[in-house]
């Protein structure tokens, strides 16, 4: 499906097509859900955090117009309710900045993408605990580094993340950058290759 048919479903949605928005939700449940669980949020209230949103777009629906992408419009809902989540619950989970040289324990998310694919079925535990580590190293990312990591994850591109945190794209890549060098010397340090 591409973003020319979300935008159709959409346009659907805005006057009033509960089928198009019920297509919406199933293409972009499991995305919503897994960016709110990569910045920390547990598996349950993400999913929730994912179906509020679905609740914002669809009673704003008639404000709906086509100014970007579809992805970037919903995930720039998606953010705005995280933030007003943390401000007004406090679940942020405790965050260091990306370039400190101390641990910290933690327990958010993290990508599955960001493991290597080239794993062996019988390497099960080891895969586990690359998983752990990756989800301590998020954790560990300043609020900023964990958002652009959490939106790359998503799939959305580096321009649309732009749009979605009103930063330069230079920001983006930057953040990015920082990111997957922290991690990944995170992942060196607790023994493992990325």
């Amino acid at each position: 499906m591409s973003d020319a048919d979300d935008v159709a479903r959409m346009e659907r949605v805005r006057a009033g097509d509960a089928p198009a928005f019920r297509e919406l939700v199933e293409r972009w449940l499991r995305p919503l859900a897994a960016f709110f669980h990569r910045l920390g949020a547990d598996p349950s209230t993400a999913e929730d955090c994912a179906m509020e949103v679905f609740e914002k777009l669809y009673r704003t629906r008639s404000a709906y117009e086509v100014r970007a992408r579809f992805s970037t419009y919903l995930f720039s809902i998606a953010r705005h309710h995280w933030i007003d989540l943390v401000r007004h619950r406090s679940i942020l989970p405790p965050t260091i900045s990306a370039d400190a040289t101390h641990e910290t324990g933690g327990s958010g998310a993290a990508s599955d993408n960001f493991v290597a694919s080239d794993s062996s079925p019988s390497s099960g535990v080891e895969e586990q605990e690359v998983l752990h580590a990756i989800r301590q190293a998020v954790d560990e990312l300043s609020p900023e580094h964990q958002e652009v990591f959490a939106l790359a994850q998503s799939g959305l591109r580096y321009q649309d993340i732009a749009e979605v945190l009103r930063i330069p794209i230079g920001t983006v890549k930057s953040r990015m950058h920082t990111a997957v060098a922290f991690l990944k010397e995170r992942l060196e340090r607790a023994g493992f290759e990325p």
